[in-house]
């Protein structure tokens, strides 16, 4: 596009000629100022929209970090100092289970609980965080009560 000298832009050129030196040096100075801020505005803004955003990703990955740290199995967290038959057994009476039986073969324990069912297939999940690696596995509902048999070879075989 091609500009006319009798266009706007001659209008312009013609008001910049008529102001004085010293006019002129302000306007141009302002100019710089404004274009200054303007291009400080346009890169600074985005850059800390980008930099609280990273901020709040940084916060929420560090709150799930802790939560991972939290839902570690117990069995990490404690390893098991007793035997897992002795586990087992105090285990089943904390959880309000009858013991009707705990057979030691080795490695392998034999052992048959009856109870509440929530209670039965807690206990079983604890048996399995510390450490007990359930081979063979028998549920039967007994009236109101569920009865488990169960082999567990122990962890230290």
């Amino acid at each position: 596009m091609m500009l006319k000298p009798g266009g706007a832009h001659g209008a312009v050129i013609k008001v910049w000629r008529r102001q004085s030196r010293r006019e002129q040096y302000l306007l141009a100075a302002l100019a710089a100022v404004v274009l200054a801020v303007l291009a400080f505005s346009v890169a600074w803004q985005p850059a800390q929209q980008r930099l609280a955003q990273a901020e709040r990703n940084y916060q929420q990955q560090r709150v799930l970090a802790q939560a991972v740290q939290q839902a570690q199995p117990a069995r990490a967290r404690s390893v098991a100092r007793q035997p897992l038959s002795v586990l087992a057994s105090e285990s089943a009476v904390a959880a309000g289970l009858e013991l009707h039986q705990l057979d030691v073969d080795g490695g392998l324990l034999r052992i048959t609980v009856s109870g509440d069912a929530a209670a039965v297939l807690a206990w079983l999940d604890v048996t399995e965080q510390h450490g007990g690696q359930l081979q063979a596995l028998t549920l039967s509902p007994l009236e109101k009560r569920l009865h488990a048999r169960l082999e567990v070879q122990s962890p230290e075989q």
